[in-house]
């Protein structure tokens, strides 16, 4: 019973196989791998000859400007050899698809079958374009809302340090409230020392995000990047 149920599946998977259809024959596949050997032929004729070339008349000391000139004869070759390969297949591509899509009745069996390919072609075309809009819309965003970070980074750095200014004024007016002279000496002697410290502080802050800001990486992402560059202050 088991046996003749996996026969029956297996003949309607070789059905399935057999009703696909194949999108180019026999015929035209071959003329399609003889077209593509004789690109390389073409190309490997062309290496051959370039070869031949230069053994022959090539100097026997090779100065950097042959070297240079060989190497601009190489890519000018090259762009002439591709140009004249994308025009022959723009030739052969595009009058398939000319009469497939113009033709109508009048299409041969091949050129038919090519016809749901193109507008599938098409559709998906239009789909990229349009995620391609959105995805540019996005990047547009992205970048508006990068700048506004920036901006508020820079303001909030601009408010702490007006903040700071008036701690230090508030701790001045304290410091001189103090009638023992002693211990207004030393904490004089103290605010000093703080001063010195925020100052080198300042040149070692500055000094990182004059690196940061420099080195070409993308620290506008970066939370702790963004903020060692645009915070004037660390206290």
């Amino acid at each position: 019973m088991s046996g003749n149920h996996l026969e029956e599946m297996e003949g309607v998977e070789m059905m399935e196989g057999e009703t696909q259809p194949r999108l180019l024959t026999g015929d035209e596949q071959r003329v399609l791998d003889l077209y593509d050997r004789l690109d390389e032929l073409q190309l490997e004729i062309a290496l051959l000859k370039a070869q031949g070339v230069l053994s022959r008349d090539g100097p026997e000391v090779v100065s950097e400007e042959d070297i240079a000139a060989a190497e601009q004869d190489l890519l000018k070759a090259k762009s002439l050899f591709l140009s004249r390969a994308n025009v022959i297949q723009s030739v052969l591509v595009t009058a398939p698809i000319l009469k497939a899509i113009h033709a109508g009745n009048e299409a041969t069996v091949v050129e038919q079958d090519l016809f749901p390919l193109i507008q599938k072609r098409d559709q998906l075309s239009s789909t990229l374009t349009a995620l391609s809009t959105q995805a540019r819309t996005a990047r547009n965003e992205l970048t508006n809302l990068e700048a506004e970070n920036i901006k508020i980074a820079r303001t909030n750095a601009e408010l702490a340090t007006k903040m700071l200014a008036l701690v230090e004024d508030a701790n001045t007016q304290r410091t001189e409230d103090i009638e023992d002279p002693k211990l207004r000496s030393q904490l004089e002697d103290l605010q000093g020392k703080m001063k010195l410290s925020r100052r080198r502080w300042r040149i070692m802050k500055g000094t990182a995000s004059a690196t940061i800001a420099g080195s070409g990486i993308d620290w506008a992402r970066d939370p702790k990047l963004l903020d060692i560059v645009l915070d004037s202050d660390g206290e």
